[in-house]
């Protein structure tokens, strides 16, 4: 738009009486308007819920009376569209009462309508606005054939009708679904078992829809005619159907699998009805099929694979393989599985897989904008569309970047400057906002780290030795050394520090990076007790078969060759804390490994690393009809169990040849005599608070685990000077009553009072299998720990807790050479672990795993599979 036109434009004497509210210039700001290139020092101006320009600020003239806003340093995007999301139909807190997702009283559904679940005052609406979207389809579950109806919202207003968009192109969706979810009724001996039966199913009801239509049709002609009919009876759940053959609905089908998409697409052949696939985890086996036919595909990323079958063959690269190939690609949350005020993140995900950040911003706005045929008016910033934007304060990729401002409709509906709003952003939102600590100060992004290209490899490699050159290492022990190299022999470290004080030797292979930190060490996780499939046959993580499990030991479960194992090692964790699940009061004996190892007892680096005791919520409700079913049976089961350890202690130092062995009692009475820890594992303040009272009752070695209220009992953390395994910062809020204040500040909250702590992944029961401790510790960084602290409690302090500091955990001659080395800032989701190095070996590395092809680079149903262990086994 033209100067001359904007400055007469805003001369208008009618301006003010003609808007809903005065115009509002946003004025140098980086626009990114997804429907052409970066706009820096753009101007993007709003008036009555539109868009009237988005221009350089050298193109116009703003009229004095136009109120201006300096977004200088910040980009402008347009508002998020999420193609695929949960919100209002299954909202938080996930009780039975708010599950309105899945009505599985019948595998075929399609009378039913979200908008008659959905509650426009689940607090997860204002988590998505706080993660910059304006714009989801809120769908039924997948647990049926048929789920139901779909309906198009913009995040705004008090009641549905609201937030409906009207008028549509479109009528909105029809949640359809195949694959593992909806076959699931043969659990309880109804139809469908198979993917066969889900597809017939399928089926017959368009079968049944399209007669139904042609009666419709029958009458209406007769009608015309001016002939004597009778009409159809009407069908409320065959009329969408019919909606959907007419093509004023279109058809959202959820599937995985290669095979699932191809039905979806087959069925949708047979019927001529639009599509789009929902999830498309194997679109990449496909693309050139969804090319050729045009269908588009709406991904759900998520962090790691499995959790189910169907999704164990995810791989990173699959938006960017779609797109590559022509396929319209979006990105959506599927709320809860990814959390929506964590979208951008999301993205970054698409990123890391070789996506161009404008296709992946496009993937979050313009094109699922397309997929809803909504983008005539919102998925871009261009004059005329609806002034649905989001205000960040970086690139939108970034680990560093934070919503600022999100507006729908020219209105601002969240600010991450007010601490109410913000509750929403990190957590705590169920509080008094005066209980929440303050919002922390923006932690910057460092320089990028330069790196010298290093020489041709040897022809023949000294065996044993390696040598590391960085642009920069994180020693974590003695700080971050600019330009450094490190040399490695024989599994240890030999020598670290700036390249010009270290020779490295002829004859070995030098590998390069641009930054370098110790191997990262997972505090807490289940990864190699809970296997990636889901099924009874790979979870060893809860016996359950009585509340006292102490003598068992993760030493006799943990599965080195489980694939995750593998995957966790291409994210560049090196060493895990293994633990016990949640079901049990008394859980069993932790232990601490290696994430590469030919058997347990070569992986292991501590065992027994503690005794885990799990208070809370799990526990108290894993046994019907018996105890404990309470909080006071829960503590009052420790109790008891810790005495009669106490008790057989002092026998047994009286005459042992009077005692009769109790591998449980014994396990207890090594906690006692502060052989190992006792790790109380436990979400609620409450529930914190007695775990220190027991722990000093019995006087035992404790360390709090998960901890998610631990910021509202720092002081008694501290004055009990008891250590802390924090919860991922991503853990997902009110996934139980207990997790409902879940903080993502709370790990630097900790810290700031002086509490040790370290960073675990914690379990996930379904999808994604597991965290990446990498991607947790960096959104703990930016919401109050810090780089170098949370790096730290990933690394050098973990391994302090675990007590195997005086191996690993920081970069220093003598230690074991467990590094990682990276292709840019680790915090960076966007960055990849280009090698992980275990005892001196190169356990992963990413040229090799980039030599794979695609469809092989899925995990193995076990570990050893693409990019694994450079044939070390």
């Amino acid at each position: 738009m033209t100067r001359a036109f904007l400055a007469s434009f805003f001369s208008l004497s009618l301006l003010a009486a003609t808007s809903q509210a005065e115009p509002i210039a946003f004025v140098h700001a980086r626009i990114l308007p997804a429907s052409g290139p970066a706009i820096d020092d753009g101007v993007l101006v709003i008036d009555g819920g539109k868009i009237l320009a988005v221009a350089k600020m050298s193109d116009v003239t703003i009229a004095d009376r136009v109120e201006r806003r300096d977004a200088t340093g910040m980009t402008i995007i347009p508002g998020l569209v999420d193609t695929h999301s949960h919100i209002g139909i299954y909202p938080r807190p996930a009780v039975p009462a708010h599950s309105d997702g899945n009505e599985m009283s019948g595998p075929v559904q399609p009378g039913l309508r979200a908008i008659d679940a959905i509650w426009p005052d689940d607090p997860g609406i204002r988590m998505a606005r706080a993660g910059g979207i304006t714009v989801a389809n809120i769908m039924p579950g997948s647990g049926n054939a048929i789920g139901g109806q779909t309906l198009y919202v913009k995040l705004r207003g008090n009641t549905i009708e609201e937030m409906r968009i009207t008028p549509a192109t479109v009528l909105g969706g029809l949640k359809m679904a195949n694959g593992e979810n909806p076959k699931n009724y043969g659990r309880r001996s109804l139809a469908p078992f198979t993917r066969m039966k889900v597809a017939a199913l399928q089926r017959e009801q368009f079968v049944k829809a399209r007669d139904y239509q042609q009666k419709w049709a029958t009458y209406r002609k007769a009608k015309e005619d001016g002939k004597s009919a009778t009409p159809p009876e009407a069908d409320p759940a065959l009329e969408p159907l019919v909606e959907v053959l007419e093509r004023k609905r279109t058809v959202h089908f959820h599937c995985h699998r290669a095979d699932d998409l191809m039905t979806a697409i087959r069925i949708s052949e047979e019927f001529g009805f639009e599509l789009v696939l929902q999830h498309a985890t194997e679109g990449y086996r496909v693309a050139d099929e969804l090319v050729k036919r045009k269908i588009p595909a709406s991904l759900t990323l998520i962090d790691s694979p499995g959790g189910k079958p169907e999704v164990v063959s995810l791989i990173e690269e699959n938006a960017a393989i779609l797109n590559k190939a022509g396929v319209l690609v979006a990105i959506n949350t599927d709320d809860f599985i990814t959390e929506s005020r964590f979208f951008l993140r999301t993205g970054a995900i698409a990123v890391r897989g070789g996506m161009p950040e404008l296709d992946a911003l496009k993937a979050l706005t313009i094109n699922p904008a397309k997929m809803l045929h909504l983008d005539n008016r919102l998925g871009s910033l261009e004059k005329d569309k609806d002034a649905d934007f989001v205000i960040l304060s970086g690139q939108p990729f970034s680990i560093y970047t934070q919503v600022l401002e999100t507006w729908i409709d020219g209105k601002r509906v969240f600010q991450r400057e007010n601490p109410r709003d913000w509750s929403y952003q990190a957590g705590g939102f169920a509080l008094d906002a005066s209980r929440l600590p303050k919002t922390p100060a923006a932690v910057r992004a460092p320089p990028a780290a330069q790196i010298s290209a290093g020489g041709p490899p040897p022809a023949e490699p000294k065996p044993n030795r390696l040598a590391i050159r960085a642009g920069r290492i994180h020693t974590v022990a003695n700080g971050i050394i600019e330009g450094g190299v490190i040399l490695i022999e024989n599994g240890k470290i030999t020598a670290v520090g700036q390249a010009g004080d270290i020779q490295i030797p002829e004859g070995v292979r030098v590998l390069t990076a641009f930054e370098v930190t110790p191997g990262l060490i997972d505090a807490h996780t289940v990864v190699g007790l809970s296997g990636q499939l889901n099924t009874p046959a790979d979870q060893d993580q809860d016996e359950s078969s009585d509340p006292n499990q102490a003598d068992l030991r993760v030493l006799d479960s943990f599965n080195t060759n489980e694939a995750l194992l593998e995957f966790l090692r291409q994210n560049g964790i090196t060493t895990v804390h293994a633990m016990p699940g949640r079901v049990n009061v008394f859980a069993g004996q932790t232990g601490v490994f290696h994430t590469y190892g030919l058997t347990a007892e070569k992986a292991a680096l501590r065992f027994p690393a503690g005794l885990l005791v799990n208070l809370g919520e799990v526990p108290k409700a894993s046994y019907p009809n018996r105890a404990p079913l309470t909080r006071m049976a829960t503590a009052a089961l420790v109790r008891t169990e810790f005495s009669k350890a106490k008790e057989q202690a002092r026998k047994r130092a009286d005459d042992p040849s009077k005692i009769t062995r109790n591998l449980k009692t014994e396990t207890l009475e090594n906690a006692l005599a502060k052989k190992f820890p006792v790790v109380f594992s436990a979400h609620r303040a409450d529930d914190l608070m007695t775990a220190l009272r027991l722990a000093k009752e019995f006087e035992l070695n404790p360390i709090l685990d998960l901890a998610t209220e631990g910021y509202l009992v720092t002081g008694q953390i501290a004055a009990a000077k008891v250590p802390v395994i924090v919860h991922p910062a991503m853990q997902r809020i009110a996934s139980s009553m207990e997790t409902i204040n879940s903080f993502t500040g709370n790990a630097g909250f900790l810290a700031d009072h002086g509490i040790p702590i370290a960073l675990g992944t914690g379990y996930e029961g379904y999808v994604p299998k597991t965290r990446v401790l990498r991607f947790e510790m960096g959104i703990a960084a930016v919401n109050g720990l810090g780089r170098d602290r949370a790096l730290k409690a990933a690394t050098l302090d973990a391994a302090k807790l675990l007590q195997i500091d005086d191996r690993t955990g920081s970069i220093e001659k003598g230690k074991l050479a467990d590094i990682v080395l990276y292709d840019g800032d680790p915090l960076e989701h966007a960055t990849h672990v280009t090698f992980t190095i275990i005892e001196g070996k190169i356990i992963y590395d990413r040229a090799e795993y980039m030599k794979i092809p695609f469809a092989r680079r899925a995990l193995a149903l076990s570990g050893g599979g693409g990019g694994c262990c450079m044939g070390e086994w």
